[in-house]
C-alpha cells in the first residue's frame, strides 16, 4: 500500500451541531478484540471521536482543532490546559494499545496511530494512521460495529461504555433490536473484568449498572435503549454461570438526523 504524505486539515468553523449530530463509528469488527477498561471514560470518549473522524482519511496525517472534540464528547471543563491533559494521557495510553491478530500460526500486534501531535498553543491535534491499521477504520466489509458517538457518550461508566460497543457488534440494523449471548469468560476479558471480582461484583457493579444506563432518559427524555435486559445460564452441572445472554432494542428517536444519501453511505 502506498502511504499518503498530505496533510489534511479539519476546518475549525465547522457546524459543530451537525457534527455532534452525525457522529458515527464504525470499524471493523476485530477492534472489538481490543479492551479499553484501562481508559477513562473520558478518555473512550475522545477515542471513539477520533476514529469517528478518522474513516475514509486513508494514512494522511489529519489535523483537528481541540474545540471539534470538545463538542462531540460534550466536554465542558473551562480550564484551559484541561483538554491538553485528556489528550496527552489518552496519547500515553494509545502507545501501548494494539490490536492483536492470532491464529494457529501466526500472532500478531499493530499499533493504532503512527503519529499523534498534541499542539497546546494552536489547541489542535495532528493524527496518523498506522498503514497497516488503516483497513480496520476503511476496508470494514460486512463485518463492522457501527454506532452513534451521542449515544456512547450519554454513559457514564468505563464498563458500560465497553458493554455497549460490544453489544454493537450484535445488531440487527434492520430492526434496531439485538441479541448477545457470551462466556463469562469471554466476557470477562472483553470488558478487562478483574479476577477478583465474583458473579455477585459483576452483577451489582457492572450489569445493573449498566441496566441503568441504558435505560436511563437524557434531558430530551430519549433513552439508549429501548428495552435491555441480561439472563445468567447456568451450566448443565453445578450452579455455575455458564453464560450471559443480553437482549436489547433502540428507541426509533435514536435514529440520526442526517440525509438520507449519507445515511445509506454510512451503512
Amino acid at each position: 500500500m502506498s502511504q499518503e504524505v498530505t496533510e489534511k486539515i479539519i476546518d475549525s468553523d465547522v457546524d459543530l451541531v451537525s457534527e455532534q449530530t452525525n457522529a458515527i463509528v464504525r470499524y471493523n469488527n476485530g477492534l472489538n478484540t481490543t479492551a479499553l477498561r484501562g481508559f477513562k471514560p473520558v478518555e473512550m470518549d475522545v477515542f471513539w471521536a477520533i476514529l469517528s473522524k478518522m474513516k475514509r482519511q486513508g494514512t494522511a496525517e489529519v489535523t483537528f482543532d481541540f474545540n471539534l472534540f470538545r463538542y462531540l464528547v460534550k466536554y465542558d471543563r473551562r480550564e484551559k490546559d484541561s483538554f491538553y491533559s485528556v489528550l496527552k494521557d489518552l496519547s500515553d495510553k494509545l502507545g501501548n494499545l494494539t490490536y492483536r491478530f492470532e491464529d494457529s500460526d501466526v500472532y500478531e500486534q499493530l499499533w493504532l496511530f503512527q503519529k499523534f501531535r498534541i499542539d497546546k498553543q494552536k489547541e489542535t491535534v495532528t493524527i496518523k494512521a498506522n498503514e497497516e491499521f488503516e483497513f480496520i477504520l476503511n476496508s470494514i466489509g460486512k463485518n463492522f460495529t457501527r454506532f452513534e458517538l451521542d449515544n456512547f457518550t450519554k454513559l457514564r461508566s468505563s464498563y458500560t461504555k465497553e458493554l455497549y460497543r460490544h453489544l454493537m457488534q450484535y445488531r440487527n440494523k434492520e430492526w434496531r433490536n439485538g441479541y448477545w449471548v457470551v462466556k463469562v469468560e469471554d466476557f470477562r476479558r472483553a470488558l478487562s473484568i478483574p479476577s477478583s471480582y465474583r458473579m455477585t461484583n459483576i452483577d451489582k457493579r457492572i450489569l445493573e449498572q449498566a441496566k441503568e444506563e441504558f435505560l436511563a432518559p437524557d434531558e430530551n427524555g430519549i433513552q439508549v435503549f429501548e428495552t435491555f435486559d441480561y439472563e445468567k445460564i447456568y451450566a448443565k452441572k453445578g450452579r455455575r454461570v455458564d453464560r450471559l445472554r443480553f437482549t436489547f432494542s433502540e428507541p426509533e428517536s435514536n435514529l440520526p438526523t442526517i440525509s438520507m444519501h449519507n445515511w445509506l453511505e454510512e451503512d
